[in-house]
């Protein structure tokens, strides 16, 4: 059964887009919902990760994933992403790569690596190709950072906040334009690890007929993988000005309400949660990102909740519905 569903949506012109569109960290959740809707809307991509997996990609798109443009680099090999950017000169970039929080705490350096390091060679590849629309990925854990915020710091999220210094002075300096997105809690299909990864989780465990706890409850941000990939693709839809930095919130609802969702879909789901809220605003403005890129498209946490169960659902009866409730944050490292 297809899964075309969860992308048809999202699907966009290819009007604005004449040359490929670059994107880094092509295979952790939001890259492969973002290489699988350029794809089916004709757009010419090309996905760049340190793996050559594609695993997440293929939950969305089947057998159409063999159909994807992919090479394998390491975002801090300067030399060998430049020579496979130039090579597909490429209309925009769309910078993903980097390690989650867990990663950056179990090896602060290469966090720092391939956090930072790794989008200075992004902007530094657009100043010397003329590249007028990079977006890259910030997050919310910048705003937990003195003196954004006092919500919880990490490494994880120093790095990101420096990114967003660092694409300034790129403007400042040498004209070169960028789109930093910060990305609230985000859920879905091929959203696997992270601490807030969970309520993914409790949706795959219901479709499972497993049990499950989510380790915290209260507000919560529930932004749609869709909805975040969609939100990137508009930011590289024309050219820029600027070194902006956008919030990219979800429906605020507390995860007990998700957890009724769930339940309305499947009365018999055995999935709870317990514990103290998680320590992210639950709630940004993400109106002036839209007033700039566009109205991207989204949906209510009801059909991304029903969308998600669904795919979980057929996948498990195609025989490859990857079991998420049992992962380990730390087996693997991923993109964004």
């Amino acid at each position: 059964m297809s899964l075309e569903f969860l992308t048809e949506k999202f699907l966009i012109k290819k009007n604005n887009f004449k040359k490929p569109v670059i994107v880094t960290g092509a295979g952790g959740c939001i890259g492969s919902w973002i290489m699988s809707i350029l794809h089916r809307s004709d757009i010419n991509c090309v996905g760049i990760d340190l793996s050559e997996k594609k695993t997440r990609a293929e939950l969305i798109l089947g057998s159409e994933t063999s159909k994807l443009i992919w090479e394998q680099c390491d975002i801090t090999d300067y030399i060998s992403l430049k020579e496979i950017i130039k090579k597909y000169e490429p209309s925009a970039i769309i910078h993903l790569a980097g390690l989650q929080v867990p990663f950056c705490a179990n090896d602060p350096a290469l966090g720092a690596r391939v956090n930072v390091e790794g989008t200075i060679n992004i902007l530094q590849i657009s100043r010397e190709m003329g590249i007028k629309r990079t977006v890259y990925a910030s997050s919310v854990a910048a705003l937990g950072m003195p003196p954004l915020g006092p919500w919880k710091e990490t490494l994880y999220g120093a790095y990101k906040q420096t990114n967003e210094h660092t694409a300034y002075v790129f403007w400042s300096d040498w004209k070169i334009p960028s789109i930093g997105i910060r990305p609230n809690i985000v859920y879905g299909l091929a959203r696997d690890q992270g601490y807030s990864s969970k309520n993914t989780i409790a949706i795959q465990a219901a479709a499972l007929g497993k049990s499950y706890k989510i380790p915290f409850k209260g507000n919560y941000s529930w932004l749609y993988a869709g909805e975040a990939a969609s939100a990137f693709i508009y930011a590289v839809s024309n050219d820029m000005e600027g070194a902006k930095v956008f919030n990219l919130n979800g429906s605020c609802k507390q995860i007990e309400d998700g957890l009724s969702i769930i339940k309305d879909i499947a009365p018999d789901a055995d999935v709870s949660c317990t514990g103290e809220s998680i320590p992210f605003p639950p709630d940004l403005d993400d109106k002036p990102l839209r007033d700039d890129i566009g109205n991207y498209p989204s949906i209510s946490i009801e059909e991304g909740i029903n969308d998600t169960f669904k795919a979980f659902k057929i996948l498990k009866a195609e025989g490859r519905c990857p079991d998420i409730t049992s992962a380990d944050d730390l087996k693997v490292q991923l993109s964004v």
